[in-house]
């Protein structure tokens, strides 16, 4: 009666609601034909997942849900609680390390003593049951085997009193006791007299397993996308299948003649090792031999699209999640839906709780709820992120309310702006020179903006594509000066021409000039391209003319002075430099000054006159370091800059001893960590060191300076450094010169 009976009501509530096959399995998630079977009877007792993605599909209210699912519920002994094993997977692929700590678990045995629990636990789809399946097919020796599928779906979680119930069913003929005191008694006896493997599998709660923890010699096997964090047990946390493992997978289940190595390869990025929707892409391109492993790949390319092709007959990627998702309340649900607006591949929980606008503390619960549930994973402290397939179910409920979805990019977009303001703003006045704050304060606010990029660079590139320009080039100005402790983010100069872009609308000469000392800047630092950067200098020093603005004019001068210097052009590169240090002498705040002086230097020194390059670097150190923070990470950094150079031109004057007076000077002056500044120093020492004949010092030097080099260091840049560095310990470990 039970198929008949579902057939029927499925096919009231789908005409009902207006929809044809094809739109419900659209919704869905599941295919035509398994809803179409089902409705003609042929699909007798269809997987509940499937039944919970048809219900979401429906869009059903509580009252529908009840009666589309009655006929399950009253199908079967035990209320429809059906305990049928599952079948072994024939071509299970991968976790070898953790069907062997299965294994030699389920092979314990021995005289009575506390029972032996392992917990298996991880998201939807990642193929818990058909490891543990797996792992009990290996175990060897006689034994007792249960199993016992807890899952709800849609019906009350089994009390602990049914557990034990269903646990006795299969252990012995006949009614079980009908108390759990008497039940908890008879499991014991049973557990004590022979060896038992209990497998409980989709476990929605510790409460489930405890009454099954008795002394004797059972071992227990909990299967759950909860944590089950409340047991004292063993566990195996499931992640996704490495590439390799996912790949042989494919490869077992489609037939070489409809793949490619190509098309295999991209289709293990768009399943995301999740081995449910392997085999489901998999057994979708074998049981059709007119297609390919490209066809579909083609077809999942489309996020929006990715889940509803997720399907093979009856079984969906979707429905898998689904049953997960529906059990969370309204909040819970709030905060998962969230998450799929989220630009980052990691979170905070205050990311979350601006979307929401909601608090951060409630949000972080409601996240640990979901990391419990399998929904979410914790990366971190308090770092969180969701599988991709996972983000695009949320995403799709996100969708289905447009007017949420936009409040909740709204306001978080707005809020990731005005941090990204407040960050900058530590480190700068806006138009003026950077404020010494405390270092903890910078170190912060720096690594909230590197901690973050992936969010709020997506903001900001939003902020420009809709004409908001003030904001734009509001948090360019600030962020320059981030940028110069932080140059190997790698995204400065595509920054700075949506800045110029904001710029030309506004119609702002002095806004023109400093985003085109922006994109100099990025331009030789990140793209080593110096001419490119003389183009950006020249207009920056003419926008700077047209405004009227002195300081921007110095600006114009230096950097076109930097880019002549560059590209070899000494004499015109003096010439605007020396302009650009008359030009600070006239601006009270002397920081800018002492970086003229110090491109002068280097000017000079490129020019032989390295006695004047002493002279004009010397000053630069001087001024720096007089009345200045050492805490400060720019003023450190520049400290050490200006004494490498400084060092450097008194070697090309001769005066090595004078080098490593000043090197010393800057390693004894502040407390520097490992870091760019102490590998600066120490590479510029070992040169030093070099030509003053002590050659192990030197090699002592080069090695620490190897050591310092910070994680941040754009890995190319790292890269060039550490060979130019063991160049120099090669030539020091070779015989003298």
């Amino acid at each position: 009666m039970g198929g008949s009976e579902l057939a029927t009501r499925l096919r009231t509530l789908r005409l009902a609601a207006g929809m044809t096959l094809e739109a419900l399995s659209e919704r869905s998630g599941v295919s035509v034909r398994g809803i179409s079977d089902i409705e003609r009877g042929r699909s007798l007792h269809p997987q509940p997942r499937t039944i919970e993605a048809l219900v979401s599909g429906l869009a059903l209210d509580d009252a529908a849900r009840r009666w589309l699912r009655a006929p399950l519920i009253a199908s079967g002994p035990d209320g429809g609680r059906t305990d049928f094993r599952p079948a072994r997977v024939t071509d299970f692929t991968g976790r070898g390390a953790e069907l062997h700590r299965l294994v030699d678990a389920a092979s314990a045995s021995g005289t009575a003593a506390p029972v032996r629990v392992v917990v298996v636990s991880g998201p939807p789809g990642i193929g818990k049951t058909a490891l543990v399946t797996e792992a009990l097919a290996h175990v060897a020796g006689e034994g007792r085997r249960v199993f016992v599928d807890l899952a709800g779906h849609g019906r009350p979680a089994s009390t602990a009193l049914e557990v034990l119930q269903r646990v006795l069913r299969q252990c012995e003929p006949g009614d079980p006791p009908g108390t759990l005191v008497a039940a908890r008694a008879r499991w014991a006896e049973i557990a004590t007299d022979e060896r038992v493997l209990v497998h409980l599998d989709n476990v929605s709660g510790e409460e489930q397993v405890r009454p099954v923890l008795v002394e004797g010699r059972a071992t227990v096997v909990a299967t759950s996308r909860r944590s089950l964090a409340g047991l004292d047990a063993e566990r195996v946390v499931l992640d996704v299948l490495d590439a390799e493992d996912a790949r042989v997978l494919l490869e077992r289940v489609i037939p070489a003649e409809q793949r490619d190595d190509r098309s295999v390869a991209e289709l293990l990025a768009l399943c995301d090792g999740f081995p449910l929707a392997l085999r489901v892409a998999a057994n979708r391109i074998a049981s059709r031999p007119a297609t390919t492993a490209a066809d579909l790949v083609v077809r999942l390319r489309s996020a929006d699209r990715r889940l509803a092709l997720l399907v093979a007959g009856d079984v969906s990627v979707a429905a898998a999640i689904a049953v997960s998702h529906d059990d969370l309340d309204p909040q819970t649900s709030a905060v998962f839906r969230t998450t799929a607006a989220l630009d980052g591949v990691t979170f905070d929980a205050q990311v979350v709780a601006a979307a929401l606008g909601d608090d951060p503390l409630e949000t972080e619960e409601r996240l640990e709820q979901l990391v419990d549930l399998g929904l979410v994973e914790q990366r971190g402290a308090d770092r969180y992120r969701v599988h991709d397939l996972i983000r695009l179910f949320a995403s799709d409920r996100l969708r289905d309310d447009a007017v949420a979805e936009a409040s909740v990019r709204a306001r978080l977009d707005r809020w990731l702006l005005d941090q990204l303001l407040t960050a900058g703003s530590v480190f700068v006045v806006p138009g003026r020179a950077p404020v010494s704050l405390s270092g903890a304060d910078q170190q912060a606010a720096r690594d909230w903006i590197v901690a973050e990029v992936d969010h709020w660079w997506p903001a900001f590139q939003r902020a420009a594509a809709d004409g908001r320009h003030e904001t734009v080039l509001t948090l360019t100005s600030v962020l320059q000066w981030v940028a110069n402790l932080w140059p190997d983010w790698g995204r400065w100069y595509e920054l700075d021409l949506l800045a110029q872009d904001a710029a030309s609308a506004t119609g702002d000469d002095g806004a023109a000039s400093e985003i085109s000392g922006h994109l100099a800047w990025a331009a030789h630092i990140e793209r080593a391209d110096h001419r490119l950067a003389a183009r950006h200098a020249v207009d920056a020093l003419g926008a700077a003319e047209r405004s009227g603005a002195a300081h921007l004019v110095a600006w114009g001068h230096y950097h076109v002075a930097w880019a002549a210097l560059e590209l070899g052009e000494v004499e015109r590169a003096e010439a605007h430099v020396r302009a650009a240090v008359a030009g600070f002498e006239a601006d009270p705040d002397p920081v800018f000054l002492h970086q003229a002086r110090g491109l002068l230097g280097l000017v000079l020194r490129a020019q032989g006159r390295h006695a004047e390059s002493v002279v004009a670097l010397r000053a630069t150190v001087q001024g720096i370091v007089a009345g200045v923070d050492p805490v400060d990470e720019r003023v450190r950094y520049a400290q050490a800059l200006a004494r490498a150079e400084l060092a450097t031109s008194l070697l090309a004057a001769g005066a090595a001893d004078g080098a490593l007076a000043v090197l010393d000077a800057g390693l004894g002056a502040v407390p520097l960590d490992t870091g760019t500044s102490l590998g600066l120093l120490l590479r510029t020492r070992a040169a030093a060191l070099t030509e003053l004949g002590r050659r192990h010092e030197a090699l002592r030097d080069v090695e620490r300076a190897l050591e310092a080099m910070p994680a941040r260091v754009r890995p190319a840049r790292l890269d060039a450094l550490q060979r130019e560095l063991a160049m120099l310990r090669d030539d020091l470990t070779g015989p003298p010169g």
